[in-house]
């Protein structure tokens, strides 16, 4: 009985005369816990949704995603992230997301699946096109915006 009596923390706090704040606090199994980022890669990112550019760590371990939260280092955002930065994770990992790129014509009702060669093509002669229709020239054939 003694035995299974000096493990529970209370009294082995009481019995080493130590205020309850450091290991002795904590129970075996406690103390045997580590956190899921210990053994994990970090990645400095940025957060994907407004402009401002918060700063993230991305931790992942075998190509797989384990947690994302802000980066303290950040001169921006100093380890702070809005609600939706630090909802990314589930952007991210959700059992919904799309993971497939789909176009929808103009008018068209249906979206349909496209390459990302045919996507980013796509995307290319859209600017390129803007462009052509829109950028000014000086006299010396410099564009202006």
């Amino acid at each position: 009985m003694f035995a299974l009596l000096s493990k529970w923390p209370l009294v082995r706090q009481i019995r080493e005369r130590k205020n309850g704040t450091g290991l002795e606090s904590m129970s075996d199994k406690t103390r045997a816990m580590h956190a899921r980022i210990d053994d994990a890669k970090v990645a400095r990112s940025i957060c994907p949704y407004c402009g401002v550019g918060c700063g993230q760590l991305v931790y992942h371990k075998d190509g797989k995603l384990i947690s994302i939260e802000g980066d303290p280092e950040s001169p921006i955002s100093q380890g702070n992230l809005c609600p939706k930065g630090a909802a990314s994770y589930q952007l991210l990992t959700h059992s919904q997301r799309e993971t497939k790129i789909k176009y929808r014509a103009p008018r068209a009702k249906q979206w349909t699946e496209i390459s990302m060669d045919r996507a980013m093509d796509m995307v290319a002669d859209r600017v390129w096109e803007s462009r052509k229709r829109t950028f000014v020239r000086q006299e010396n054939g410099a564009t202006i915006n």
